[in-house]
């Protein structure tokens, strides 16, 4: 039986993988997870699967040490901590943004298999990341949708030509470009397809978690010969053309329960989900609208420069978490990705390691800070 960690386990995709496990018949043993400070949810989960370690990044004083057997850390490094006593066969990353990539990089010590749900650990870590998982033998699994279906896709293939990734479109997909201007906090969260964080919904909203997931297929499949279109149903969960002209496509249900289950089973499918009815679905395509969805226009430019896609990641989290409180319009989420792009653009930072990463991470989001409370 395989041992299983769980960062962000109260989070969206942690809540689901705990669904998964409820169905894999004790195959994998959960020993041990981490959350940000919901301490009520965490202790539903310790008594009810019998986790070891625990990590609270954020206690309140009602946290004990220890809790039905299970040894609880608190604060900084916490989940670090956790993950290095459980040292567990696999690490489920879950994390909600960058605090992420520290997670996958202490995951990378211990666990044989890291199935990461964490995109930014990617889209920060680059090469580093990647080059730390060769060294310590590390079996890297992604569970984004679109990448899981990728790796699926090209198992047993010698070389992409092309990767197209497809988008919902997100929940402003049928806005016309005017009707941004004032668009609301719910309309933007009312998702037509995915059940997913708040961060994330409003990234698929404007596309900027599109720009991460290319970012990450960049890193995982070692190419730039990436395209977005967008499949309204996302049954489509993305493709790939090969020189020769075949176009394989990954055709499913939306349900991140099974690309997380084929992260925790890989090679084998033992997880049974409701079958797709593909007589009767459409197969649909569009090219994403630039009017609509205005931070594509960095793509180009971005892909490929790893301090701008820091900057790219920084200034999105910070700007999201300003709209979702209330306290800057939609279309200034895109106003304030733009401007620090262009002022770590004229920088020209070369990243050697991961405190560079950090500290870089760390300026991008204070040049976001200013520039909403000064500009916008």
């Amino acid at each position: 039986m395989k041992t299983l960690f769980i960062t962000g386990i109260t989070g969206s995709i942690g809540t689901q993988a705990l669904d998964v496990l409820n169905t894999l018949n004790d195959s994998i043993n959960l020993i041990g997870g981490s959350v940000n400070s919901n301490w009520r949810k965490l202790k539903i989960i310790i008594e009810k699967y019998g986790l070891k370690y625990a990590a609270l990044a954020k206690p309140s004083n009602e946290v004990p040490n220890f809790y039905k057997g299970c040894k609880i850390f608190k604060g900084d490094n916490s989940t670090e901590n956790a993950i290095e006593k459980a040292n567990a066969d696999i690490s489920l990353i879950a994390t909600s943004g960058a605090a992420g990539l520290a997670h996958t990089i202490q995951a990378s010590k211990y666990s044989k298999r890291i199935a990461l749900a964490n995109k930014e650990s990617l889209v920060l870590g680059g090469d580093l990341i990647l080059n730390l998982f060769k060294k310590n033998g590390n079996e890297l699994i992604p569970v984004d949708s679109e990448h899981s279906a990728i790796f699926q896709l090209v198992l047993g293939e010698n070389s992409i030509d092309e990767i197209y990734l497809t988008a919902s479109g997100g929940s402003l997909r049928d806005k016309q470009p005017f009707e941004l201007k004032n668009i609301t906090k719910e309309q933007v969260l009312n998702h037509p397809t995915w059940s997913m964080g708040k961060r994330i919904t409003v990234d698929s909203a404007s596309m900027v978690n599109k720009i991460l997931e290319v970012i990450e297929a960049y890193y995982l499949f070692n190419t730039n010969k990436i395209k977005i279109f967008i499949n309204r149903n996302s049954h489509i969960h993305s493709m790939v053309k090969f020189k020769d002209g075949v176009i394989k496509m990954h055709f499913g249900k939306p349900n991140m329960k099974v690309p997380i289950a084929y992260a925790f089973t890989y090679p084998d499918r033992l997880y049974e989900y409701e079958i797709p009815d593909i007589i009767n679905t459409e197969i649909n395509f569009e090219e994403p609208d630039i009017q609509k969805y205005p931070v594509l226009k960095n793509l180009d430019r971005i892909l490929g420069n790893h301090s701008l896609h820091i900057a790219l990641n920084a200034s999105d989290e910070v700007a999201v978490d300003y709209f979702l409180k209330g306290n800057i319009k939609y279309l200034d989420i895109n106003k304030t990705i733009n401007y620090v792009i262009n002022e770590i653009e004229k920088k020209q930072i070369n990243i050697k390691n991961f405190q560079d990463i950090f500290n870089l991470d760390n300026e991008c989001r204070k040049i976001a800070e200013e520039f909403i409370k000064e500009e916008l």
